[in-house]
């Protein structure tokens, strides 16, 4: 009994020791480390984007496109479906 103990000990410490010999997969790190920055890349130009949109939009909220009491209030929709 204990001759495969330390058959199945010895076996499972062999592998492990291997695994540990074995190094790290620089194909796996590299390619993780460029989705990270296109992930960053993709970040930036996003908020880039939503800033140059919340300037257009401040314009827009202080000088009115229209007045009356025909005009249709402004929504993401459109005048088409905002009814």
């Amino acid at each position: 009994m204990h001759t495969i103990f330390k058959s199945i000990l010895l076996v499972s410490l062999g592998v492990f020791s291997g695994f540990a010999l074995a190094g790290p997969n620089w194909d796996v790190i590299n390619s993780a480390r460029a989705a990270a920055q296109q992930r960053d890349t993709t970040a930036a130009i996003q908020a880039a984007r939503l800033a140059q949109c919340d300037q257009m939009m401040k314009k827009m909220g202080s000088h009115p496109m229209s007045s009356g009491k025909d005009a249709q209030p402004m929504t993401p929709m459109g005048p088409s479906e905002a009814k």
